[in-house]
């Protein structure tokens, strides 16, 4: 359980730090995990399957919260390596000009 606690706060410092949006979204994942595996502990220990909703409910937000990010993610970014190319436009290569 304390090992679970520690990746909590690692995965905590790593979603405030993290050098980028893709760092913070695999620790909020972590986190998700985590808090699960503590849920599903504290339900063993205390030997009580009211819990098990609450698992479910967790583990299906967190994972939503991951797609929703990760698509906000895809919309957002810009993915044409060309550069000075604009977002929306399709960024064609010239074509071979013909010499006689």
């Amino acid at each position: 359980m304390f090992v679970l606690i520690i990746a909590i706060l690692l995965a905590w410092w790593r979603m405030a730090k993290g050098p980028s949006v893709l760092d913070r979204i695999l620790a909020f994942d972590t986190i998700t995990v985590c808090v699960v595996g503590l849920i599903i502990l504290l339900s063993i220990r205390w030997r009580s399957l009211y819990f098990l909703e609450l698992i479910l409910v967790a583990s299906l937000l967190g994972f939503l919260s991951g797609v929703a990010f990760v698509f906000y993610l895809e919309k957002t970014m810009d993915t044409h390596p060309e550069e000075g190319a604009p977002p929306d436009s399709k960024a064609t290569k010239p074509s071979p000009s013909k010499t006689p």
